[in-house]
């Protein structure tokens, strides 16, 4: 039972990256170790086929690979200990001494020679340079759930991560070139540490502002970029995040999706500090991107205008004012028919559609009509639904 006993205090002892025991498929390895001994056989057999149906689930059959890609603690002095017994564990293949740990046969079966067996190799334990790799990746990626997140969203007062982002990128995003370039430009300057502005994209819906945004995220998340999607209603914790990421190694985008205000909404308020430079300053790292269908965020009446208010020109201009204080409003607005018709062909070329042009745009162009107007994501709605109608065999007649 020596080698059971060692791979046990190897996980006990962890230091650094304590928290990979708290990960389901690790609990279960360990749940594993803890049945070798004084444990009857069908106990031994679910614990060793629940940990390694878990760790199929990860795609991986590897241990070493799992274990690294679940290593979710800071780095510090002491993550050479760490490294050294992850990486003692993870060489640990357990089929190689249950065998010989246990004797468990039933008239004469001997059930665990038949199991199957995880793979103990994998290249990034093989490497002598581990712990400088190590260091690397987290000096780039940040530790902790901004390691393992690109995507993640402010929540009652937390950080979560996103599980399944929106994995858009801009080759499936058509049209508008120039707005996107703009967003674009001012990202790569803001990661490379140059003073970048804050950014309203402002326009029709289903134009791609929020998925131009998702995919600035997802096209440079390899150097150190983060989106943090922070609802309206807690702008007013913008301190409490600014805390959380201020001091890390990343760059982060703020995101505010369909911005608009309530006359009396307190949000406002709050939104115009950020932007101006309260007690909480934006840090370096920091910059916020945000959208709306409407270029002044406060809805307002023709009453409010009526109203008695001695200076109501100057409240007036107060509320149209905020998107002003983005340093940089770029505008998208509905296609006209050739841009939109541009995009319908785009996208059906990369859908590999096989339909004639003329078929298609016509249909693209009723579909317009019948339903949400012209715009990139009723292209790719009706690219969608021409896809599917010309796989099981009928035309493209609405």
């Amino acid at each position: 039972m020596e080698k059971v006993a060692k791979a046990q205090l190897a996980l006990s002892s962890l230091c650094v990256y304590r928290s990979i025991l708290l990960d389901a498929t690790l609990a279960k390895y360990t749940r594993l170790l803890e049945t070798v001994q004084g444990v009857e056989l069908r106990g031994f057999l679910e614990a060793y086929g629940d940990f390694f149906y878990s760790l199929l689930k990860q795609k991986t059959q590897s241990l070493p690979e799992y274990m690294w890609a679940e290593n979710d603690l800071c780095l510090c002095s002491a993550a050479l200990l760490s490294a050294e017994e992850i990486k003692r564990e993870a060489h640990n293949n357990f089929g190689e001494f249950a065998e010989a740990d246990r004797n468990d046969n039933v008239d004469g079966e001997d059930f665990i020679s038949k199991l199957p067996q995880w793979s103990s190799e994998g290249s990034i334990f093989g490497d002598s340079n581990v712990i400088n790799r190590l260091a690397k990746y987290h000096e780039e990626n940040g530790c902790g759930i901004f390691a393992r997140y690109g995507a993640l969203r402010w929540r009652q007062g937390a950080l979560q991560g996103v599980e399944n982002p929106d994995t858009v990128l801009f080759s499936s995003l058509k049209g508008y070139e120039y707005e996107r370039s703009v967003v674009i430009d001012n990202t790569l300057e803001f990661l490379d540490g140059s003073t970048a502005n804050n950014m309203l994209l402002y326009g029709d819906r289903g134009t791609g502002k929020s998925s131009t945004v998702k995919a600035v995220s997802n096209e440079f998340r390899n150097r150190g970029l983060r989106i943090i999607e922070v609802p309206k209603d807690d702008i007013a914790d913008f301190s409490g995040i600014i805390e959380k990421i201020a001091d890390l190694p990343l760059h982060f985008i703020i995101f505010i999706d369909d911005l608009s205000f309530e006359s009396d909404d307190d949000n406002y308020t709050a939104l115009k500090a950020v932007l101006e430079g309260g007690l909480a300053a934006r840090p370096k790292n920091t910059v916020i991107y945000a959208t709306s269908n409407r270029r002044h965020f406060v809805k307002e009446s023709f009453s409010e205008r009526e109203g008695d208010d001695v200076h109501a020109a100057d409240a007036m201009q107060e509320k149209l004012s905020l998107a002003d204080r983005f340093g940089i409003t770029v505008t998208f607005s509905s296609p006209d028919q050739k841009l939109y018709l541009n995009i319908v062909d785009r996208l059906a070329d990369d859908s590999g559609l096989e339909v004639g042009r003329e078929a298609l745009e016509r249909g693209a162009l009723q579909w317009a009509l019948l339903y949400n107007g012209r715009s990139p994501r009723t292209a790719r709605q009706y690219v969608d639904w021409a896809q599917a109608r010309l796989k099981s065999g009928r035309n493209l007649v609405i």
